[in-house]
C-alpha cells in the first residue's frame, strides 16, 4: 500500500514549527514519479512527526 496523502492534527512539531493545527501532505504530489523523497528542515518543525505518522502505512 502506497499513501496518497497525510493528514496531522493537534501534533506539537506542526503547531510548534509551522504555526498550524492541522497539515494535509499530498505525498502523490509531492513526489511527482520521484523515486527519493527527502524531508528536511530546521530542528522541531514536525520532520519526525512526519515519519511516525507514516510509519504504520509504509
Amino acid at each position: 500500500m502506497q499513501p496518497l496523502s497525510l493528514r496531522l492534527r493537534g501534533f506539537r512539531g506542526i503547531r510548534d514549527g509551522l504555526g498550524l493545527d492541522e497539515l494535509t501532505l499530498n505525498l502523490e504530489r509531492l513526489a511527482d514519479g520521484a523515486a527519493l523523497v527527502a524531508i528536511a528542515g530546521a530542528n522541531g518543525r514536525g520532520k519526525s512527526t512526519v515519519m511516525d505518522n507514516l510509519h504504520p502505512l509504509c
